[in-house]
């Protein structure tokens, strides 16, 4: 079957159902969500991609390389508390999600202007420290976020929307990735990455003008502790107080934890593999982009099925064993030329990562505290995110990348074990019923 009629077939299925459950506010909301994440997709295939590649044409090292990620998640694990925190005071939870949206990505366009102003020797540790420096709006952008999906899409059809959405979003990363890939052989260096990131830019403002027009009811928390008047100690004691009154969702950070950590151990260093050991030029790039990105579209449609079929424990477990895979046979490929078909299983699991994690969050997650518990949730990625690409820089100065890639890929085969520790279905269904 092809992948043009799953996701059309899909998304009548998350019209009608919405047609039957929910008003028309509810239709609307679907609609600008699923425009607004079309222009995401156009981010995830610009500036997402090929800032990793472009720091490493200018000859980044393995240490700055994983910087590029683990400094944006140094900055996550101190700002997300106080950000979830900010973010639960706020009654409209669609406004600050855009100011915040719009402030963290000005680093697009703050990249894409460097080389106007300074040489390529400096580029890479500047870029990386804008980068680095937007997670603090983002630590304020991803609670209000994911608080507004709560509130616009009910509980009955959310997996089955994520699944359409984030289709068509990695449907628009699929094509734009290649074709990005071709803009830059076949324009002078640096001049195509700043077009790229450019282009990124005005992504993300037509996402904030879609994100914009959703409509839902005035965030009201019934956390006390947010309005009282607490001393800071005391109003974090509170804070972190609530997360004891739910063990389900103590267990889902915990079982996760080992898993993300080994996940982020090569993350940073594909890029370093590709251009440096498989001399792969832009437009193979591009087209591996377009592949793995086709497949994560399709993934993301049948993982939601399944995740509605079979629930999330078995979704994580299954996709994290797929997913360990990729590291191990991107070492395996002997040429360039093969890693569009590797790029299949990055995006057919990664998929169901993505469905796994996200949906077991918001259903083990109070609705009225929703904001901290993503926060908590996020201050644990970015601690794993921080570490795990540390741990890959080491690993990759003394022993290559090509066996740090060896050694993440086993580590996340082991540790998709611990899925299995997971809250399993029934567990679920009695928190939060779907």
């Amino acid at each position: 079957m092809r992948l043009s009629s799953l996701r059309l077939s899909d998304f009548n299925v998350m019209r009608s159902l919405c047609g039957a459950a929910v008003d028309a506010v509810t239709k609307r909301n679907c609609r600008h969500l699923i425009i607004s994440g079309s222009w995401v997709g156009l981010i995830e295939g610009g500036i997402v991609t090929y800032l990793p590649v472009f720091l490493a044409r200018l000859g980044a090292s393995p240490t700055l390389m994983s910087l590029l990620t683990a400094g944006q998640f140094l900055v996550g694990m101190v700002a997300y508390i106080p950000g979830g925190a900010y973010a639960e005071r706020h009654a409209d939870q669609v406004r600050l999600a855009n100011i915040s949206s719009i402030i963290a990505r000005s680093s697009y366009l703050l990249i894409a202007l460097l080389p106007l102003a300074f040489g390529e020797d400096v580029l890479p540790p500047l870029a990386v420290a804008i980068w680095t420096l937007a997670a603090v709006p983002t630590a304020v952008f991803m609670p209000s976020f994911f608080t507004v999906m709560q509130q616009a899409i009910p509980v009955q059809i959310r997996a089955r929307f994520l699944g359409v959405r984030w289709a068509i979003m990695t449907l628009i990363s699929a094509i734009s990735v290649p074709l990005f890939g071709l803009l830059l052989d076949h324009t002078p260096f640096t001049l195509g990455y700043q077009l790229v990131f450019a282009c990124s830019f005005l992504a993300s403002v037509l996402h904030m003008v879609h994100f914009g027009r959703i409509q839902v009811p005035p965030f009201a928390t019934h956390s006390e502790e947010v309005r009282g008047n607490r001393g800071r100690l005391g109003g974090v004691w509170a804070f972190l107080h609530s997360f004891a009154e739910s063990p389900l969702f103590v267990r889902y950070l915990l079982a996760t934890l080992a898993f993300r950590i080994a996940l982020y151990i090569p993350y940073a260093l594909f890029s370093v593999y590709w251009v440096r050991d498989l001399h792969a030029n832009d437009t193979v790039i591009g087209i591996r982009g377009g592949v793995g990105y086709a497949f994560l579209a399709l993934g993301y449609v049948l993982w939601g099925r399944w995740s509605h079929q079979w629930g999330d424990r078995s979704v994580l477990f299954l996709a994290g064993l797929l997913f360990g895979l990729y590291p191990l046979l991107t070492v395996l490929i002997p040429s360039m030329e093969w890693l569009p078909v590797v790029a299949v299983l990055w995006g057919f699991a990664g998929a169901g990562m993505d469905i796994g994690l996200f949906a077991m969050m918001m259903a083990l997650s109070p609705e009225d505290k929703r904001p901290r518990f993503v926060a908590a949730t996020y201050v644990l990625s970015s601690f794993t995110s921080f570490v795990g690409p540390l741990l890959g820089a080491v690993l990759a100065e003394a022993l290559g990348v090509r066996a740090c890639l060896l050694i993440g890929g086993a580590l996340q085969l082991l540790s998709a074990l611990c899925f299995l520790w997971l809250p399993g279905r029934d567990e679920v269904l009695q928190q939060h019923p779907r």
